[in-house]
């Protein structure tokens, strides 16, 4: 079995650097057997503060072996999450005009993110200047623009999708751990 750490790029680096110990659990349910139910990682933040991810354990199959991970327990906080249906006008290398006859603001990511409504055509900008894709070296934590969860190399990916009929989802996070803000832009073709 191959036990993976969720975060693990991040803490690599703090990993290297001496600054991040890990320590394993079973809960206080008895002995600490090889893969305790949950392990806690902790590390120092950009202003010397130490915090403390408690991650839980969990198992799943990847290329028919089962493997065994650890994930983060704590959800980042939603800052804003807005859904549109349109039509991408445009694409260039400083933007994204897409065109809005349907949307679904502050969505409940839980609930309620196909409640979308009509409303009065309007045209949306997305400037790719907005999103930091580098990121922070230290937490492994950046922006993404994506089309289908998967992260696009340049704008260019972008201009197969002008004048299709897609969903687009611009999302802003943040990281209770790092306190890092993250933004996101996925575009969702059927």
């Amino acid at each position: 079995m191959l036990t993976y750490f969720g975060y693990a790029g991040k803490f690599l680096d703090w990993c290297s650097r001496g600054i991040y110990k890990n320590e394993a659990s079973s809960d206080g349910q008895g002995d600490i057997d090889e893969n305790p139910q949950y392990v806690y990682e902790t590390f120092l933040d950009k202003d010397g503060n130490e915090v403390v991810l408690k991650m839980e354990k969990k198992a799943g199959i990847v290329g028919g072996e089962e493997i065994i991970f650890y994930e983060d327990t704590d959800e980042p906080d939603v800052i804003y999450c807005h859904f549109y249906k349109g039509t991408i006008k445009s694409v260039d290398d400083e933007k994204v005009v897409f065109w809005v006859d349907k949307e679904c603001r502050n969505a409940d990511l839980d609930a309620s993110y196909y409640d979308y409504r009509d409303v009065e055509d309007y045209e949306i900008k997305f400037i790719f200047d907005d999103y930091d894709l580098e990121g922070s070296e230290e937490f492994g934590t950046c922006d993404s623009i994506a089309i289908n969860t998967d992260e696009i190399n340049s704008y260019k990916d972008l201009e197969k999708l002008i004048g299709k009929y897609i969903i687009a989802c611009n999302a802003e996070f943040r990281d209770n751990s790092t306190k890092i803000i993250c933004k996101s832009l996925d575009f969702f073709i059927k």
